[in-house]
């Protein structure tokens, strides 16, 4: 909420897209995936009267809104590909934790970013706390150096000794740095440096 809050204050059209999840809805990941996609497909289609240039959609997200994000960019192609993807602490392994969240193992890879064909993904941008415990730092390693494999540019910040969730903390360290301050002021040079930063005659959306 922070983050798509301090993109609006900057210029960008944010956009937040709830999702139906176990705890409230009693359903399973594979509709969440449902929901985004569908999320997305409403934001193309309702672009014009946003003021968003559908050319110039980042997706982001944070843990499962990560996967989300990535199965939603990896599950289109063409001209409806997002421009970019910004990732906070992604799930890019579904498959290990597929009995835990109640899908058997191939409805776990078929919306898990590991298993999937990334050779037309995004550029994406991800932050990653190397003591994460729920989602491994090798698990995100492994799926970035797929990508990079794939002729696909994914550039990884790790950042040591900080756990899932990690990109909302604004206690500072030693040298004055907050992960929320860090990693936002990255997101933006990321995006600055894409060309996507706001303009007066084109808006960008992003999707958390």
């Amino acid at each position: 909420m922070g983050q798509a809050k301090a993109a609006a204050e900057r210029g960008y059209v944010s956009v937040l897209a709830d999702y139906r999840v176990a705890c409230r809805d009693k359903t399973n990941a594979i509709v969440a995936v449902e929901d985004a996609r569908d999320a997305y497909a409403w934001l193309r289609r309702e672009s014009a009267g946003l003021g968003v240039d559908p050319g110039r959609i980042v997706l982001a997200g944070g843990s499962a809104g990560g996967q989300l994000a990535l199965v939603t960019s990896l599950s289109v192609t063409g001209a409806a590909l997002p421009a970019a993807l910004v990732l906070y602490n992604p799930a890019v392994d579904l498959i290990p934790m597929g009995s835990w969240i109640g899908l058997r193992p191939d409805e776990a890879a078929a919306i898990s970013p590991s298993a999937m064909n990334v050779a037309a993904s995004p550029r994406m941008l991800i932050f990653h706390g190397d003591a994460d415990r729920i989602v491994p730092i090798g698990t995100v390693r492994e799926f970035c150096r797929k990508v990079t494999s794939a002729a696909g540019r994914c550039e990884l910040h790790e950042y040591a000794g900080q756990g899932h969730g990690f990109f909302n903390d604004h206690a500072k360290d030693a040298q004055g740095l907050a992960p929320y301050d860090d990693t936002l002021d990255r997101t933006f040079a990321f995006l600055d440096g894409l060309g996507l930063q706001p303009s007066r005659s084109v808006a960008s959306g992003r999707l958390n």
